[in-house]
């Protein structure tokens, strides 16, 4: 017997594609009914630091006082865009914002509002890489606020929660041997391996979606493995272990992880200082940072694809199979989402063999 169900992107971004796929894999055992996400985007695509809340957009259609869906049509006031309206065609079912302004107090009423609305009985959260299972002391670790606070507000609401991870190390942030590490200690079941036809009915998102590690994920179902460098300098081996998908005990991850310093937050502030106490800085000092220095930086559009095709040439004798499309716009400083769109255009032009979104092959 199924149990209805809302899956929960745990980290915003293209979490809410993999959600929706996983949705679809595991019908067998959960009825999923909607979906629920941060709207959290990289600068590229949002240039205001951190997720955006209720109040940021227009367009919501409103379910109950703590529930707002979000439609197709859905805008972002002022400057950017949120990934989220455009991929609502592909989902099938009700995407629901998380507005993380209450911390995980007022997630979790968030939760048990969404479950009533929706006579579900159960919660499946969702996170692509594997980064949700992190302690904290993780050198690599680099976006652990929105998984973490996620999961504490899943265990805060105490609705029967299950946590599936995919992607595994797809994100760069843990090391393969760290996500082998803690899978085992958190007692790992894989459920789930990812084919292409899984993944057909969103295969043509990253033509236009700059999440890396669920465009991976994509990639990988349909077969391919290779080498792939992402932003920042990552390099990430897609192999067989990309496409599958494993359910670990949520409590047992929360207990261990940062989790367990969020459980009464009621501010955003308050949990941002609660990473910073822990590692120093929060991920939304990161964007911050990132802003300025890219405010520092004079804007390019790319002048030459020379220059794409000899660092593309120079990665291969490197033994990289592929860079990620976001790795390209990075390298070339095109910086804003209609300088990334410009550069993708040329690129299907004058490099139409190289292109296969979110890869670009070498």
């Amino acid at each position: 017997m199924t149990s209805k169900a809302i899956a929960i992107a745990a980290g915003g971004g293209g979490d809410v594609v993999t959600a929706s796929v996983l949705a679809a894999k595991l019908r067998h055992r959960f009825d999923v009914v909607a979906i629920m996400s941060y709207s959290w985007d990289r600068l590229i695509v949002d240039p205001t630091p951190g997720p955006r809340g209720r109040g940021d957009f227009d367009g919501l259609t409103g379910h109950h006082e703590l529930i707002a869906e979000v439609t197709a049509s859905a805008r972002l006031r002022g400057p950017g865009w949120s990934t989220l309206p455009p991929v609502v065609p592909y989902l099938g079912r009700p995407l629901l914002l998380m507005d993380p302004a209450g911390g995980a107090i007022g997630l979790a009423a968030q939760f048990r509002a969404a479950s009533q609305v929706f006579g579900v009985d159960a919660l499946i959260l969702v996170d692509v890489g594997g980064d949700i299972l992190a302690e904290g002391h993780e050198a690599g670790l680099r976006s652990p606020l929105a998984d973490s606070l996620t999961l504490a507000a899943a265990i805060q609401s105490q609705l029967p929660l299950h946590l599936l991870i995919a992607g595994v190390g797809l994100d760069g942030e843990l090391t393969p041997p760290e996500l082998r590490t803690l899978l085992r200690r958190q007692g790992s079941t894989a459920v789930a391996e990812l084919g292409a036809a899984d993944v057909s009915m969103v295969a043509e998102v990253w033509n236009w979606h700059p999440s890396e590690a669920n465009g991976l994920i994509c990639v990988a179902a349909q077969g391919w493995r290779g080498k792939v460098e992402t932003q920042r300098d990552a390099l990430i081996d897609i192999t067989d272990d990309a496409t599958m998908v494993y359910e670990v005990d949520a409590s047992g991850v929360a207990a261990h992880s940062l989790a367990a310093d969020l459980f009464d937050t009621i501010s955003l502030e308050q949990v941002e200082q609660r990473i910073r106490d822990r590692r120093g800085y929060s991920d939304i000092d990161t964007e911050r940072n990132r802003l300025s220095a890219h405010r520092e930086q004079r804007i390019s559009t790319v002048d030459s694809i020379g220059d794409i095709d000899r660092y593309a040439h120079a990665s291969s004798l490197r033994g990289v199979n592929a860079l990620t499309i976001r790795r390209v716009i990075e390298l070339t400083g095109a910086i804003g989402a209609d300088a990334g769109d410009a550069l993708r255009d040329r690129l299907r032009r004058e490099r139409p063999g190289n292109m296969r979104p979110p890869l670009y092959l070498v």
